[in-house]
């Protein structure tokens, strides 16, 4: 069973939701395997040995399956971030787990990674996705006010604090992805863990976040 949803009740119920997880998974599988441009309903299909009408029963078209593994995606980064701010008692040391937790989300489910970031090449309604995208970017405002909190700096914008911290870390993230960072994923790490860093010193040098 996904996050957040009933239990099943009738075996209809199961059998359809056993479907809905195999086409999800075939889609993972193809897109980790061969990019997602070769993730098309037709393959998916045949991977899954069920007729195309059959799909389009549960994803009307390859953007709704995407959306789907967006929505997966940010749940899953949020459980990711909200262990790696409990791993820790300290709120600085919290603050840069998240971000190695961030990152290693990104290396570890590139292919969820990307749907989340329109890297898939289908157009999706990114309000598709957003209140699970809100759970993530919650364990980050959580980890900041923490930290603030007992660093007694004055929380002035918090929004504006976490979208930075977001962007810095999506930013890392993608050129590694990418192959375009200079020492690959393991200095993307690094490069990380130090931009965290220096962003709370930065707010703790002027007292405000």
């Amino acid at each position: 069973m996904t996050l957040g949803e009933a239990p099943l009740a009738t075996r209809r119920d199961r059998e359809r939701h056993q479907t809905r997880q195999a086409i999800l998974e075939a889609a993972r599988a193809i897109a980790a395997d061969e990019g997602w441009e070769a993730v098309t309903m037709r393959r998916l299909a045949e991977r899954i040995e069920y007729s195309l009408p059959v799909l389009y029963t549960h994803f009307e078209n390859k953007a709704a399956l995407v959306a789907e593994l967006a929505r997966l995606g940010y749940h899953t980064l949020a459980e990711r971030l909200r262990a790696a701010r409990a791993r820790v008692a300290d709120p600085e040391a919290a603050a840069v787990d998240l971000a190695r937790a961030y990152c290693n989300f990104a290396w570890g489910e590139r292919d969820l990674y990307e749907a989340m970031h329109g890297l898939t090449g289908v157009p999706v309604d990114a309000t598709d996705y957003r209140e699970a995208g809100a759970q993530a970017l919650a364990e980050a405002r959580a980890a900041l006010a923490a930290w603030a909190d007992a660093r007694r700096v004055m929380i002035v914008d918090l929004e504006d604090a976490v979208t930075i911290l977001w962007s810095t870390l999506h930013g890392i993230a993608a050129l590694a992805l990418a192959r375009q960072m200079p020492g690959g994923k393991k200095r993307a790490i690094l490069l990380a863990t130090r931009a965290v860093e220096d962003l709370l010193k930065a707010w703790l040098a002027v007292g405000w976040v």
